[in-house]
């Protein structure tokens, strides 16, 4: 089977980190995708920095090639959803990337475009979606369910049957607890503690979070 050509959608300071995470996987040491380079309207974003593949092209000026598979790194939930759906309308396809020191307990292989960095936990019976990207000790509890496109932070937590509705950002270590929800669109603030259901579109913030 020939070597697919990963192109990572992204070359600013979250693009340098996924392009760690591809060479941190079992598939790359498998041989399944080399790193092909970035498609980046800033083409200079790299410039100051050395061991990267190269800016390819824009995302809306490239054209796609018939061994090219995807990933998308923007770490803002509605940019990459963006991004993401104009590869998707040109027939792209996205691939999953798990760091071999992530902790995964629940199936993933039907899935697409989810990024799991290292020392993440996803417990037992946990629903991901794809295009969803969890981020280093982010922490996912039995149950839980996180829907497209939502974006978990560092050392962010959600514990036994917590629903991530589509879209929802939790920023760096916020936590929600059993059995609450947080809806579609919804962020919830660094360091945050969600003791109750958050509304769809909702920003909250703080111990307990409460909206601003």
């Amino acid at each position: 089977m020939r070597m697919k050509d990963l192109i990572i959608i992204g070359a600013r300071g979250f693009g340098r980190e996924v392009f760690d995470l591809a060479k941190n996987t079992q598939a790359y040491l498998d041989k399944e995708y080399q790193i092909k380079g970035f498609l980046d309207d800033k083409r200079d974003a790299l410039d100051d920095y050395s061991g990267y593949p190269p800016i390819i092209d824009s995302v809306e000026g490239y054209e796609i090639k018939e061994n090219d598979v995807f990933v998308c790194a923007l770490g803002q939930v509605q940019p990459k959803k963006k991004y993401a759906e104009i590869i998707l309308d040109k027939g792209g396809n996205f691939i999953n990337l798990v760091d071999l020191q992530a902790n995964v307990r629940s199936d993933i292989s039907h899935l697409k475009g989810v990024l799991i960095f290292s020392f993440v936990f996803v417990s037992v019976d946990v629903t991901l979606s794809d295009f969803v990207s969890l981020q280093h000790f982010s922490c996912l509890g039995h149950d839980s369910k996180v829907g497209a496109w939502s974006h978990m932070s560092s050392y962010s937590t959600i514990t036994g049957f917590t629903v991530l509705e589509e879209e929802v950002m939790l920023q760096t270590a916020a936590k929600v607890v059993p059995k609450k929800k947080v809806g579609k669109g919804a962020m919830v603030g660094a360091g945050s503690l969600v003791i109750k259901n958050v509304k769809p579109g909702q920003s909250v913030f703080g111990s307990p979070a409460t909206s601003m």
